[in-house]
C-alpha cells in the first residue's frame, strides 16, 4: 500500500491504535519515518510508537524508544517537541517504577527535573509536579521516608502559587506528606506547623481533593494536639470538622466519622460521659445507614459504648 504523504500514513496509524490494531500499526512505522518532512514528524512517530508498545507491554522495547526520542531531540528548539519531551522522559521512568527498577526511575527523574525545572513553561507544571511526587515515593523505596521529605519540599516550594488546580493537588498532597513524616519523626510542633500551612494556604479552595486533604488535616492536626496533652484545641479541632464537611459527600464523608470517632475516644479517656453521649448519638444518626465498612465499624463502637452506659446505669 503506498501513500501520498505523512499525514495519510499517520491518519491510518492512528485509526488503527484506535482499533487496537496494535502489531498493524507498529508496521506502519518504518513508512512514517520514510514520509517524515520535519524533525516534528519523526517526533511524533517515535512517540506515537512508544505509546503503542506501551500497550503491547513492551517494557523493554518502550524504553529503548524513548531513549531514542531524548537522544535525538534533548537539544531541539522546537518549542513543541520541547513540550512533549518531558513526557518522554515520565513515560520512560514509569515503565522503570513498573519493573521495580528505583535507581532508573530516581536517575530519570532527576534527568528530567534537571532539564526542566529552572525554565518550565505552564503547559508542563502537571509533569514536573508528578515527577516529584514520583520521585519522592521512589527515594522513600530507596532510602526511607526520611530523605523523601526533601523532595515534598521542593515540590511545595517550586509550584504553591500556581493558577493550575490540577498541581495544587499534588502541592497540598505533598505538604500533607511533609506533616505525616514529620509526625513519625516525633517533630509533633513541626508537623502542626505544616497542617497549619495547609489550613491556611488552601482552607477557602472550592476543589474536592484539595478539600479531603483539608478535613484529613484536621484530624490529623486534633491527634498531633493530643499528643501533646492539648485535649480542648483537640476537641475543637474535631468539632470544626463536622462543623465545615457535614454535608460532604464521598472520602471527606469518612473524615467526618473519623472526627467524631476519635472525639469520642477523647472524651472517653477524658472520662467526660455527657458529652461522651451526645458524640456517640451523633455518629449513629449521621451514619447509622452507611455502607462503607469503616463508618459501619464507628457505628458499632458507638452503639456498643452507648449498651454499656445503659448496662453501668442498670447494675447494681
Amino acid at each position: 500500500m503506498s501513500f501520498d504523504s505523512f499525514e495519510a500514513v499517520y491518519y491510518d496509524f492512528n485509526q488503527k491504535v484506535k482499533n487496537k490494531q496494535y502489531n498493524e500499526a507498529l508496521d506502519l512505522i518504518p513508512t512514517l519515518l520514510q514520509c517524515a518532512q520535519s524533525d516534528i514528524d519523526v517526533f511524533y512517530t517515535l512517540m506515537g510508537k512508544a505509546s503503542t508498545l506501551t500497550s503491547l507491554k513492551r517494557d523493554d522495547d518502550v524504553v529503548k524508544t524513548y531513549d531514542e526520542v531524548i537522544d535525538n531531540f534533548s537539544h531541539s528548539q522546537d518549542k513543541t517537541i520541547i513540550r512533549f519531551l518531558a513526557y518522554a522522559y515520565y513515560n520512560k521512568a514509569l515503565i522503570y517504577a513498573k519493573k521495580y527498577e528505583f535507581e532508573k526511575e530516581l536517575a530519570t527523574y532527576n534527568e528530567l527535573l534537571e532539564k526542566y525545572i529552572d525554565d518550565f513553561s505552564l503547559e508542563i507544571e502537571i509533569v514536573l509536579a508528578k515527577s516529584y511526587m514520583n520521585k519522592a515515593i521512589c527515594i522513600n523505596e530507596l532510602k526511607g521516608f526520611q530523605e523523601a521529605l526533601n523532595v515534598y519540599k521542593e515540590l511545595v516550594k517550586n509550584f504553591e502559587n500556581t493558577q493550575n488546580q490540577e498541581v495544587l493537588e499534588y502541592v497540598v498532597h505533598a505538604a500533607y506528606n511533609i506533616a505525616l513524616i514529620l509526625g513519625k519523626d516525633s517533630q509533633i510542633e513541626n508537623s502542626i506547623k505544616e497542617y497549619d500551612y495547609i489550613l491556611s494556604k488552601f482552607d477557602n479552595s472550592e476543589n474536592e481533593k484539595i478539600q479531603e486533604f483539608i478535613a484529613k488535616s484536621l484530624v490529623n492536626k486534633a491527634a498531633r494536639q493530643q499528643e501533646l496533652d492539648k485535649y480542648e484545641e483537640a476537641l475543637k479541632l474535631y468539632d470544626e470538622v463536622v462543623e465545615k464537611f457535614d454535608n460532604a459527600t464521598g472520602q471527606i464523608r469518612n473524615q467526618v466519622a473519623l472526627a467524631l470517632h476519635n472525639k469520642s475516644v477523647l472524651l472517653s479517656e477524658l472520662h467526660l460521659d455527657e458529652e461522651l453521649m451526645k458524640t456517640c448519638d451523633a455518629i449513629i444518626e449521621k451514619f447509622a445507614n452507611s455502607s462503607d465498612e469503616m463508618i459501619a465499624n464507628i457505628v458499632s463502637t458507638a452503639e456498643v459504648i452507648k449498651d454499656k452506659e445503659k448496662f453501668n446505669k442498670n447494675s447494681f
